[in-house]
Order: structure tokens, then C-alpha cells, then sequence
């Protein structure tokens, strides 16, 4: 049954993560930071097959945190709310260097946009773990 829990949990959080996304990008004042020039990468577009492929992106992602979630959070020394944020921090960290250092790297972003993609690392981390927290 540790597959169904991966399946149902994982959609749940992922559904949770999507929202918390939508409303941090959807904001004009974040979407105002990227710049014209930041293409789709790997020729997805910006249309419904590109959504469609960031969506599913994303939801792996989740799936695979799922994992970690369940694997690692019996482990911990410390249990509870705080052993899931401390949690929700490895995980974001894991998420957020490489993307923006390699963000930084191009110099095509600014230092504002590469601030909200920290943010939405740790927002989105934060917003998937504690999803799975609470379902435990």
C-alpha cells in the first residue's frame, strides 16, 4: 500500500503546490522580473503543451519528494512539525542551488527574479511537505 499512499499523497500535495505556485508567478509584479529573452527551454513554448509539460515537471518532482518524505521522515531525530520543516529546508535547498546558480550563470536574469525563484524553492518545499506532514 506504500505505492497507493505515494500516488494519493503526492497528487494532494502536488495540487497544493500548483496553487501555491499559481498565486506567487501569477502576480504582475513577478511576472514583470522575467525577462523576454528567458526562452522555454527544450523547445516546450509557453502554450498548452508547454504548461502541460512544466505541470508534469513539476508533479514528478513532488512524487519524488513524496518519497523522501516518507523515507526520511521516520529518521529524523527530531519528529513532528519540526523534523517536516527541517525536512522541507533539505529539500529546498536541494531544489533551489543548482537551478539558480545555473540561473546566475546565463547573467540573463535579475537579481530580483532569481530572488523569487529562492523563494518560490523554499515556498514550494515548505507548501509540499507540509502537505504530506499533515496527511500523516
Amino acid at each position: 500500500m506504500l505505492v497507493a499512499k505515494i500516488l494519493g499523497w503526492g497528487l494532494l500535495a502536488g495540487t497544493a503546490h500548483i496553487a501555491a505556485m499559481a498565486l506567487l508567478y501569477g502576480r504582475p509584479s513577478v511576472a514583470r522580473l522575467r525577462p523576454p529573452t528567458g526562452g522555454g527551454g527544450a523547445g516546450v513554448g509557453s502554450g498548452g503543451r508547454g504548461l502541460a509539460v512544466r505541470l508534469l515537471g513539476s508533479q514528478v518532482e513532488v512524487y519524488v519528494m513524496t518519497v523522501g518524505y516518507l523515507w526520511l521522515h521516520p529518521l529524523l531525530p527530531v519528529g513532528g512539525l519540526l523534523g517536516a520543516v527541517g525536512l522541507a529546508g533539505l529539500f529546498a535547498a536541494l531544489r533551489v542551488c543548482a537551478p539558480v546558480w545555473a540561473l546566475w550563470a546565463r547573467g540573463a536574469y535579475s537579481r530580483g527574479y532569481l530572488t523569487v525563484e529562492v523563494a518560490a524553492g523554499v515556498l514550494g518545499s515548505l507548501v509540499v511537505v507540509l502537505t504530506l506532514w499533515t496527511l500523516d
